[in-house]
């Protein structure tokens, strides 16, 4: 950007701010220009700085800007900031400054070209971090969601708890018998308590993800117990013809625990 083109610019922010606001507000409503113009006021103190630093997309006036443009993006909304007008919100912000150069007699290729550049490069630059940052969301909600669904913790020192929720499927099942062997390859578990209270609704495919994930705890050399064997799940099970086999089974928690105890008192009698 030449000097000349940026003096000519700066000129139009110095002598015409109020025009610019008041071409801004043309395209709101009665009730909105009021607060749009007050939107379109900060946004030509941010776009000075960014002019000052000659459209220097990386520069600190710029990150500014785009945190600026963001913070709307989150007060107007998706929709309105991305449909505005058939565009962009933030394409539309270079217009008034077009006008006004238009009315100046100053409307030239060069001077468009760089606002065009600018604001196309700031637009991008938003939709970018939008993207990664709902990515980033996306996968920061699916981790804590798996984390809720099969919660896991050593209650007791080699006791692991292992606490299914909602509705077990192959891929979940899979990805919960990943989490299990890991912690008791690093863990040194002897012992894992699966807490099933808290499925949703116990059938015969939930019956056989149940008996997977208590063979590969036994493969690993550690002892697997049933717990959270209520009435419901107890009549469904008996309901379906469903056998567990030899999957060791308990109504409560403590009662998985004064088993282990029990193992545990065993071991040491025998040392």
């Amino acid at each position: 950007m030449t000097q000349e083109i940026k003096q000519q610019i700066q000129d139009v922010i110095t002598n015409n701010s109020a025009q610019l606001v008041e071409e801004w507000s043309q395209f709101f409503s009665e009730h909105e220009k009021e607060v749009q113009s007050r939107y379109y006021d900060d946004f030509l103190g941010f776009f000075e700085e960014c002019l000052e630093d000659n459209f220097n997309i990386k520069s600190d006036s710029a990150q500014t800007m785009a945190m600026f443009l963001t913070k709307l993006y989150e007060i107007l909304g998706e929709e309105f900031f991305f449909n505005f007008k058939d565009s962009v919100y933030t394409c539309y912000m270079k217009f008034p400054l077009f006008s006004i150069l238009d009315k100046k007699g100053e409307f030239h290729y060069p001077i468009v070209q760089a606002l065009t550049a600018f604001f196309e490069s700031m637009t991008s630059r938003m939709i970018i971090n939008i993207v990664q940052k709902n990515r980033e969301l996306v996968r920061s909600t699916s981790y804590e969601l798996e984390e809720r669904e099969a919660p896991m913790s050593e209650i007791f020192e080699r006791v692991l708890m292992v606490t299914l929720v909602g509705t077990l499927d192959s891929n979940r099942i899979l990805k919960i018998i990943d989490k299990v062997l890991k912690q008791l390859e690093e863990g040194n578990i002897d012992h894992v308590i699966v807490e099933i209270n808290a499925i949703y609704d116990m059938n015969s495919e939930i019956a056989q993800q149940i008996i997977k994930l208590n063979n590969a705890i036994h493969f690993m050399g550690s002892n697997s117990y049933i717990s959270g064997v209520n009435a419901n799940i107890a009549k469904s099970l008996t309901h379906l013809g469903i056998s567990l086999g030899d999957v060791k089974t308990f109504r409560t928690t403590k009662a998985a625990m004064k088993s282990i105890q029990f193992i545990k008192s065993n071991e040491n009698t025998d040392a």
